[in-house]
């Protein structure tokens, strides 16, 4: 048998015939059912983990074996390596063109690949970080740096949340680069229209996060968090009628409340970190600054020396005179009145925002009652800042305010509060035991005692 790296004796793979299908369809069918009756929670998910392993190792032999391949090949013929990686996966000619360059892409970024074969991370992770890093033009000098921090800094992340960090790296490791890239982006701001399948079309807008940040709260504030018992619509269906009611003229638009998250440096002119848009990801200093001065109110959270959050204070409100924004002439001067936005901060403000929070001692966060006080609520959002389940991005505002254990046997306090979604509260409720580190995050239990760690998300 020739070995996988052996291309011009390695036979072209064929289809599988109906009978090997049906083969392995039935054994499949019978090691599931043998599973399903007689395997106990925790050897279910050990069957689950331990495949998932052998998938991760199978993912990174293979990257190694086209890397080894392509380096082997001649200057002459590399430029069909993908065709033969094409032969080789039963594949078209794209797909093989297309793991190559992902296989010499993970093999140039140092410790990545290692740390898959190791277990510290998975196939997702590395493609998670892997389709930041090809989102912009970085030199491989920066892409490595990247990758470096990130797993000194950034080990059991789930997957969307270590690329969301990865992210931020991007912007920080040549910041010049991202505003120029930013100043391009908005320039090439646009919507697309396209058809899809049964009925079904796409519409696509790709703008300022900041932008996308209000269309998003538009439709949230018109929206409660759950449904009304008689509305069998999803959440998606709901928001899209409600999307094409405001657009079309069938429903009046309505205030809402966008939320940005600026560290002090920031607002007072600083350039050294970023601002973020939760659940959309970093922004600059100066569109941080642009959309501050464009708020109408604002909340301290204080942070120790470690990012967690220790104290957050009731909103301020910013009272100030409104301005008139004038269209240049050489735009399109838009339909209607002229628009009037919020001044620009006082300078008193960002005087008052540097003092901390009036409240700093805890065990002043907790409530006497069942329901979490607003003061309360403030915190739990700020400290979770999402969903607490591992992996789950929902935005702790939009979360319930659960009791880790449950009350009255559980104090209202912010020890035993935590945010989650409705559906991972009711899994909480089904299956699993929760439990809260000090430094922020939590650990999931399931029913057959695996442990999964939520990292805290911090500032």
């Amino acid at each position: 048998m020739p070995t996988s790296t052996d291309w011009s004796a390695r036979p072209v793979p064929t289809a599988m015939s109906p009978e090997w299908l049906a083969a392995l369809v039935e054994r499949s069918i019978s090691r599931t059912e043998g599973l399903l009756f007689t395997a106990t929670p925790t050897e279910e998910l050990d069957e689950i983990g331990r495949w998932q392993q052998l998938k991760d190792q199978a993912f990174a032999g293979q990257m190694r074996a086209v890397v080894a391949a392509f380096n082997r090949a001649g200057a002459e013929v590399r430029e069909f390596a993908g065709d033969e990686v094409g032969l080789a996966v039963g594949a078209a000619s794209t797909t093989g063109r297309n793991l190559v360059a992902q296989a010499l892409s993970l093999a140039a970024l140092p410790g990545l690949l290692e740390a898959v074969e190791a277990g510290q991370l998975t196939e997702r992770h590395a493609l998670a970080v892997l389709r930041e890093l090809d989102k912009v033009a970085l030199t491989l000098e920066q892409r490595q740096c990247g990758v470096l921090v990130m797993l000194a800094r950034y080990r059991g992340q789930a997957p969307a949340e270590l690329g969301r960090l990865v992210a931020r790296l991007i912007v920080q490791v040549d910041r010049a680069a991202a505003a120029l890239r930013d100043q391009v982006a908005t320039r090439d701001r646009s919507i697309r229209f396209t058809g899809d399948v049964d009925g079904q079309s796409l519409l696509i807008a790709r703008g300022p996060t900041a932008a996308i940040a209000a269309i998003r709260a538009s439709l949230e504030a018109t929206l409660p968090l759950d449904a009304d018992a008689d509305d069998d619509r999803c959440q998606g269906a709901r928001e899209f009628d409600l999307f094409v009611d405001l657009l079309t003229g069938g429903a009046p638009a309505g205030s809402w409340t966008a939320e940005v998250i600026v560290p002090f440096s920031v607002a007072d002119g600083g350039e050294l970190e970023l601002a973020e848009i939760p659940g959309l990801g970093p922004i600059l200093p100066s569109t941080a600054r642009d959309l501050l001065d464009r708020a109408d109110e604002v909340s301290q959270v204080a942070v120790d020396q470690t990012g967690t959050v220790i104290a957050v204070s009731d909103p301020i409100l910013l009272r100030r005179e409104p301005t008139l924004v004038v269209t240049p002439t050489s735009e399109p001067r838009p339909a209607g009145p002229p628009v009037c936005r919020p001044g620009p901060l006082d300078p008193r403000v960002l005087q008052r925002l540097a003092a901390p929070p009036a409240f700093t001692d805890l065990r002043a966060l907790t409530g006497t009652a069942y329901r979490f006080p607003p003061r309360l609520r403030r915190f739990l959002e700020a400290r979770d800042r999402t969903c607490v389940f591992p992996g789950c991005n929902r935005p702790a505002r939009k979360t319930h305010k659960d009791h880790r254990i449950p009350w009255p046997a559980g104090a209202t306090s912010a020890d035993n509060g935590q945010c989650l979604c409705r559906h991972h509260h009711r899994a909480k409720q089904a299956l699993f035991t929760v439990l809260a580190d000090p430094d922020g995050g939590y650990l999931w239990i399931t029913r057959g005692g695996w442990e999964f760690g939520r990292q805290p998300k911090g500032f």
